[in-house]
């Protein structure tokens, strides 16, 4: 059976001028494997380097810090329009597969490397910077702000209990403050992946970026609307990326 797709494919591809040399001797998936680590190296990501492919349709992954005490895992969703890497694994979007040439996911597994390799770090700096001062504010807040207000001792069965309104508003102050910041984060770190896109396009051509987008568009239409908005910014005058 995959066989029979994998021919059909070549077929498609060599109607189209795009055949994909080695097809049917060697699998689609080392052929990704091999472009992988291939831009890998052309990235100097130093320890980078893969081995398999899967695709399926999400990935879950474990989850860290206070969020791990609500949800200890998350479903992360692949994008049909880039990659998710764990160790030496690649993941693609499952309706993908044998969709798109090795030349169109070159450009789609570059901008998912910088994006989640190589800026890494720059995005650590970046979240880093926006946190450490509202974090230190709040630290300081709970320094300064009960000695303002009256410390209380009530007790009851026995029991005794120590209350500062300037407690409490802190802690309800630390719930929205943690929501916030993972919103703001989240949102924020949306950047990166447009600081990815204009590296990819500065590497390998504009035109194959969006290109090969268009042909996601095509193959899975229900990603259209966020294919189109990177087509979009992409399609703009030359954008600043710091």
């Amino acid at each position: 059976m995959k066989r029979s797709w994998k021919e059909g494919l070549r077929k498609e591809l060599i109607l189209r001028g795009q055949a994909i040399p080695g097809l049917l001797m060697g699998s689609y998936d080392d052929l990704i494997i091999n472009l992988a680590n291939g831009l890998a190296r052309q990235l100097d990501l130093s320890g980078v380097s893969f081995s398999s492919v899967m695709w399926q349709q999400g990935m879950v992954q474990r989850n860290r810090g206070r969020i791990a005490t609500i949800q200890p895992t998350s479903f992360i969703p692949i994008p049909s329009d880039g990659a998710l890497f764990r160790n030496q694994t690649i993941y693609l979007a499952q309706n993908m597969e044998g969709k798109l040439s090795v030349d169109e996911w070159k450009p789609l597994i570059a901008s998912a490397l910088i994006n989640q390799k190589k800026l890494r770090r720059r995005k650590i700096t970046w979240i880093t910077t926006l946190n450490i001062p509202i974090i230190g504010a709040y630290v300081v807040a709970w320094i300064l702000l009960p000695p303002l207000f009256p410390t209380t001792t009530s007790c009851a069965n026995g029991r005794c209990a120590i209350d500062n309104p300037a407690w409490n508003v802190l802690v309800i102050i630390g719930a929205f403050l943690t929501i916030g910041l993972l919103i703001f984060s989240v949102i924020t770190l949306r950047r990166f992946k447009w600081i990815a896109d204009n590296e990819t396009a500065t590497l390998f051509g504009r035109d194959q970026l969006i290109t090969s987008l268009r042909r996601v568009s095509e193959v899975s239409p229900s990603d259209d609307w966020n294919v189109q908005r990177r087509i979009g910014k992409l399609s703009r005058p030359e954008q600043t990326t710091t």
